[in-house]
């Protein structure tokens, strides 16, 4: 009888350890295989001579000394790691490209950034093929975070890119803060070439971006009029999965033109909640391209964001660069 019930035992044990196993090798890990093509580049975004300027100012053999000296000195890390974070600096200097402004608000990103620096003649080299002067990198100083930076930033950031889950874990959360609505303002009423000065460094090879980034902006602000005129509150559709995310684009410019200061009162119904609420995998580094679709009819926004937000800034998902580091 005790013989029977310890054979049992080890048969239970043996199946749950088995689950368990299969379940984490079915738990997709951060690979640099699973890095998407193209830097994550959305379908229709005319970027492809920024893309091959910056492939060509970079070059395989400065990549591969940024490596071999990130590794060295982050002996914890891995190579895919390594692979994700430039994934992600290669879509800030496409930015620092394009805006007049780029703040850096990733810790993470950052690191890689401060390698490349290291090999200073090098460094310079790229800056200047690629924007045609020196990217100077300094620390923001202030305390502060500049919530409407991070904005144009996130804005800009969904019009161009897949955002992946590794992205928001690097990055922190999209979509926290509202737009300055003078900008919204200006970009309602003012030209394009007036635009693109104030906001935009314009060169040969970004003028057309520069031109669909201007033109999508205004899309977007006339969209939220229509919007507004039959719905005062707005009506979206909440989105469950990473990837593209144009469409809370559109939620944050919403509430940013018609209700600003209670901004997050009313975004957090329909805003992408922090990744970390859908799988224990975001603080482990651990890519997924789904999060739950379990969002609608919870009209409160109880969710639960965790984003970093002002003094609230806690948690992996929040770096020391969340108030933005500037360039």
């Amino acid at each position: 009888m005790i013989g029977g019930i310890v054979i049992a035992g080890i048969i239970v044990g043996g199946l749950t350890a088995g689950v368990i196993t299969l379940a984490v090798k079915s738990k997709p890990k951060l690979s640099k295989e699973n890095i998407p093509e193209k830097l994550g580049i959305l379908d229709d975004v005319p970027i492809e001579p920024v893309l091959n300027k910056l492939h060509a100012a970079l070059g395989d053999e400065y990549l591969h000394q940024v490596k071999q000296r990130f590794l060295q000195e982050n002996p914890k890390l891995t190579e895919d790691v390594f692979e994700w974070r430039l994934f992600e600096l290669k879509r800030y200097f496409i930015l620092s490209n394009i805006l007049k402004k780029t703040p850096m608000f990733s810790h993470e990103v950052d690191e890689v950034w401060h390698t490349m620096i290291l090999f200073t003649q090098k460094y310079q080299t790229f800056s200047e093929r690629f924007l045609g002067q020196m990217l100077h990198h300094t620390p923001n100083t202030n305390p502060k975070p500049a919530p409407q930076e991070r904005a144009f930033f996130d804005w800009a950031f969904s019009q161009l890119f897949q955002i992946t889950q590794f992205s928001w874990k690097s990055w922190g959360s999209f979509f926290n803060h509202p737009l300055d609505s003078r900008i919204l303002k200006d970009f309602k009423e003012s030209p394009n070439e007036v635009l693109i000065e104030r906001y935009f460094k314009v060169n040969e090879d970004n003028k057309e971006l520069i031109e669909y980034l201007v033109s999508k902006m205004k899309k977007q602000v006339s969209e939220a009029e229509e919007i507004y005129q039959v719905d005062k509150k707005g009506k979206f559709t909440r989105i469950g999965n990473y990837g593209e995310m144009t469409s809370l684009s559109l939620v944050m410019i919403f509430f940013s033109y018609y209700y600003f200061d209670e901004y997050w009162k009313y975004a957090k119904i329909y805003a992408f909640t922090n990744p970390g609420h859908y799988t224990s995998g975001c603080t482990t580094a651990v890519f997924c391209g789904t999060s739950s679709s379990d969002q609608s009819g919870d009209n409160g926004g109880g969710n639960g964001h965790s984003g970093c937000s002002g003094s609230n800034c806690s948690g992996s998902s929040c770096s020391s660069c969340g108030s933005g580091c500037s360039s």
